[in-house]
């Protein structure tokens, strides 16, 4: 198509809410579009979770509106980062391309963003399908360009003409038959689908079981406190559309299992269920899911799609993977326009790292991890080593340099995987509205490469090294007076369970909560056999069921910096929830508040805090350690507010 395209740019949401109608007659001119592309579906997570400002690209021709790219920009560290709406709980993203119209518009798009360069470092585009219209155009000249493949989405094809019998293998309909008959003998059995008049109903059923589901499992679920207005307004939108199939298995009038799905193009897209923890043993969940695959089929659909995640029983149903891939671009000024000040802003942090050790400010170990963080390479590393020779003299300085130099020689290899992981951090973007979920993921393939430094770069993967970092905060907490035989403790970000494993001898409970579920299995392993732990995934943005008015301490190491990164809102959720399963006159302790590198603003930023919610600062700001370089918050829970 060469036909000329003319660009409009929609800066704020608000336009977004304007172009509704047009945008879903584009929609029903795609025919590869899913329901993730919807305004029903997008507008809403506008307004619940995204950014004031956005990035959308409207395409027009002759015939009209024939593409939409709806992105926005947000930073993830010093880097600003182009990303399509819906990023975080959207399986599917992608632009709309009317048919014959899809290089044009993906032309378009990265005309567009070429154009604005100067605003902007890496696209980073994930969760599209092979048949993405992104997929169609090459990057303008110069740009650097990476696919990989990313998640697959398990999907059952459902035979044309296929009767009831047709739907499922003989093991599974023998499953199913049995788990309908343990359940009609319990009562009477039936299945409704939302309609206008029954969705808040369903819905909220469906959030109910979704939550004593996963909290039977010890763990968070995906349909937390937050999340529930966004779809709550999803539900209602695509029920006017006809594209919800929310179904709720109801036994004697009560519902005790819930399948919240999408139909689009001839198919089903089973997006979240849930079922009655107490009822397991009736198999509810297998029989919602068999009543739903039974009704798409009874109207006419093609496909059962899972959507991502590779959970066994998906394949119980005969599913097969498809997979969704990460298209990463960066422009020719990216690098400079990243970094405030270009090449010479990053020789003078890694010169102000050298300095910093030299000074005694922070530790050998901590110095390293800085220096690996801006250079990316141990060569570049050991040569700002040796350029702060001269500076050095002699005495302490110089010391402390060769020290520097021993810990880069001597740890080479734990070096360069510490610098991978680094660099994967800055790729992962752990701010904006999906933060809990990247950074569930970050953590989890950190985990995987060394579980000693994803919780502690400066460890430098030395199990050695953590415990010394773990003592340390060990022994402030007892100089405080924060623990006791007779105390129960609640982490925030508990990672491994080192912390978990060094307490629960001196305290009567020591909880955990992580995003992040292979550090919750990794914690589990190190605190096997200590019956006073209870370690949980959290959602990220919240306490969740934590109970109330339970804790002596609440304590966060390391962890207040990704919920800064996350927003002001997430921060201030985790402060309030703090309060909420605190004991009057228990504390909160914030090892570590940002990585901004701003004390005085972290410092105000945590009295601020402490006044709106009802905690006292005993300590601002102090720094702790001896090893590590973050700076200690203590606050103590006031009787009123």
């Amino acid at each position: 198509m060469s036909e000329r395209l003319d660009v409009e740019v929609l800066d704020r949401r608000e336009a977004l809410e304007a172009l509704r109608e047009p945008w879903s007659a584009l929609w029903e001119r795609c025919p590869a579009a899913t329901a993730f592309q919807r305004p029903e579906w997008l507008i809403p997570w506008c307004r619940e979770l995204g950014p004031e400002e956005v990035l959308a690209l409207v395409f027009r021709s002759e015939q009209g509106l024939v593409g939409m790219a709806p992105l926005a920009i947000h930073r993830t560290g010093e880097e600003r980062v182009v990303a399509l709406l819906g990023a975080g709980i959207t399986d599917y993203n992608d632009v709309l391309a009317a048919p014959g119209y899809e290089r044009a518009v993906a032309e378009a798009v990265f005309a567009c963003l070429d154009e604005r360069a100067d605003a902007w470092d890496v696209a980073d585009l994930h969760d599209l399908r092979g048949s993405s219209p992104l997929f169609a155009a090459e990057a303008p000249s110069g740009w650097s360009d990476e696919v990989e493949k990313l998640e697959a989405c398990p999907r059952v094809t459902i035979p044309e003409g296929a009767g009831p019998d047709d739907l499922f293998s003989p093991g599974m309909r023998a499953r199913v038959s049995r788990a309908r008959k343990r359940l009609a003998r319990a009562g009477a059995l039936r299945v409704d689908v939302a309609d206008a008049a029954s969705v808040d109903e369903l819905l909220d059923a469906l959030f109910a079981n979704h939550r004593a589901r996963w909290i039977s499992r010890g763990e968070g679920g995906v349909l937390d406190e937050a999340l529930r207005p966004f779809h709550r307004a999803v539900a209602r939108g695509l029920c006017a559309r006809g594209a919800l199939r929310l179904f709720g298995l109801r036994l004697d009038g009560r519902i005790i299992a819930s399948l919240y799905g999408l139909s689009e193009r001839g198919g089903l897209a089973s997006y979240i269920t849930g079922f009655d923890p107490e009822l397991a043993w009736y198999s509810p969940g297998l029989v919602m899911l068999a009543s739903a695959i039974e009704h798409a089929a009874r109207e006419g659909a093609r496909t059962v799609d899972f959507l991502r995640g590779r959970e066994p029983y998906k394949y119980e149903w005969g599913a097969v993977d498809r997979w969704t891939y990460r298209r990463r671009l960066r422009h020719r000024g990216a690098r400079e326009a990243g970094r405030p000040g270009g090449p010479e802003a990053g020789q003078g942090e890694l010169e102000g790292a050298v300095r910093a050790v030299m000074s005694g400010e922070v530790s050998s170990e901590v110095g390293l991890v800085r220096l690996l963080g801006v250079a990316g390479d141990l060569a570049a590393v050991a040569r700002a080593i040796e350029a702060a020779r001269p500076a050095a003299g002699e005495g302490e300085p110089a010391a402390r340099l060769e020290a520097l130099r021993r810990c880069l020689d001597e740890r080479r290899a734990a070096c360069a995987t510490v610098a991978e992981m680094l660099g994967a951090h800055r790729d992962a973007g752990v701010a904006g509205a999906d933060a809990p979920a990247r950074a569930a993921r970050l953590f989890d393939e950190l985990c995987a490469r060394s579980e000693e430094a994803s919780v502690a770069a400066y460890s430098l993967g030395d199990p050695e090294i953590l415990e010394r970092a773990t003592r340390e905060v060990v022994e402030l907490l007892e100089r405080w007076g924060a623990i006791g035989e007779g105390r129960a403790i609640l982490q925030i970000g508990c990672g491994i369970g080192r912390f978990e494993a060094a307490l629960a001898p001196r305290v009567r409970e020591a909880w955990g909560l992580d995003v992040a579920p292979r550090m919750i299995e990794a914690a589990r392993r190190r605190c096997a056999g200590l019956p006073n732990v209870v370690l949980a995934v959290s959602s990220g943005v919240d306490l969740g069921d934590v109970p109330s008015a339970r804790f002596d301490l609440v304590y966060a190491v390391d962890s207040f910096p990704y919920l800064v990164a996350a927003g002001a809102a997430v921060v201030d959720r985790h402060v309030a929830e703090a309060r909420r399963v605190l004991l009057p006159g228990g504390e909160l302790v914030v090892l570590s508040y940002s990585y901004r590198g701003d004390p005085a603003r972290d410092a105000a930023d945590v009295a601020r805090l402490a006044a709106r919610h009802g905690f006292d600062v005993l300590v601002s700001g102090e720094r702790a350690f001896s090893l590590w370089d973050g700076r200690a918050y203590r606050l103590r829970r006031l009787e009123h507010r």
